[in-house]
């Protein structure tokens, strides 16, 4: 367990962080557990560096296959309708680990700059959140927050239709975001922190150049208005090519084939 851990259990509450810290022994025992192991699977690269890293005697035992996405958001064509105004979809709710803090001062440096664009929220939010979402709303004119809270699966999919980008601030090193997936199958462009399994995911196609190589708002803020630039049919083609790509690295068969060697 180490102290970025401690960090952000600690930033839960104190009965989080005094759990936490009266269970400090349990990650040694573990690691002992899993040395006894023939194969470690991880489900992206990220995620192998990072248990060679922590346990090197699992080095030569470790083998990447990536998580097979669901058939039924696999099998969905992508049929991308985009607003007419810039729009962004965000799924953290308010988390400081999925990057609120960071959407918030975007939003400050994107009202401030007088770029037109809308967004999206999804997820959970405090009534704290509220408000500051609500106060920056009225306060910018050329910006639409539109809170949604919680939504079914299929409401998501249409918003995922009409937003030309996913708004990904995330600071936790996922190995394999789910929600990066589940959007370039969908077409729809992340701007994503350079951390975990993103960088992975999106290598390699259009999307790559709106990762964040910090943790800076005003570098979200400028990926952003660079997306709000191009035209509904440049943000389609880049869409579709990330789509494609995603299709390959969750190839059912050879994820089978791989997962019997």
């Amino acid at each position: 367990m180490t102290r970025d851990d401690l960090l952000l259990e600690c930033r839960k509450g104190v009965k989080y962080c005094l759990g936490v810290a009266s269970l400090w022994w349990l990650p040694r025992l573990a690691r002992e557990w899993i040395k006894q192991v023939d194969r470690v699977v991880c489900v992206s690269k990220r995620q192998a560096e990072i248990v060679a890293d922590q346990i090197p005697e699992l080095k030569d035992k470790i083998k990447v296959i990536y998580n097979p996405t669901l058939p039924e958001i696999l099998n969905i064509e992508p049929r991308k309708e985009p607003d007419d105004t810039p729009t962004f979809l965000y799924v953290g709710g308010d988390s400081y680990v999925k990057g609120f803090h960071i959407l918030l001062r975007a939003l400050k440096e994107i009202g401030k700059q007088g770029v037109k664009a809308k967004f999206i929220l999804t997820n959970f939010y405090s009534r704290r959140s509220l408000k500051v979402l609500k106060a920056l709303n009225v306060k910018y004119e050329n910006l639409e927050i539109d809170v949604k809270g919680r939504v079914k699966y299929e409401e998501l999919l249409n918003l995922h239709r009409e937003a030309w980008g996913l708004v990904f601030p995330s600071i936790w090193e996922e190995p394999l975001p789910y929600a990066i997936i589940q959007s370039a199958l969908m077409g729809t462009i992340p701007i994503a922190m350079n951390v975990g399994g993103v960088p992975e995911i999106l290598s390699k196609t259009p999307a790559e150049e709106f990762l964040i190589k910090d943790f800076s708002p005003i570098s979200l803020a400028k990926k952003l208005q660079v997306l709000t630039m191009l035209g509904k049919a440049e943000i389609m083609k880049i869409g579709s090519a990330l789509s494609r790509r995603v299709r390959k690295l969750n190839n059912s068969s050879k994820i089978a084939t791989l997962m019997l060697e």
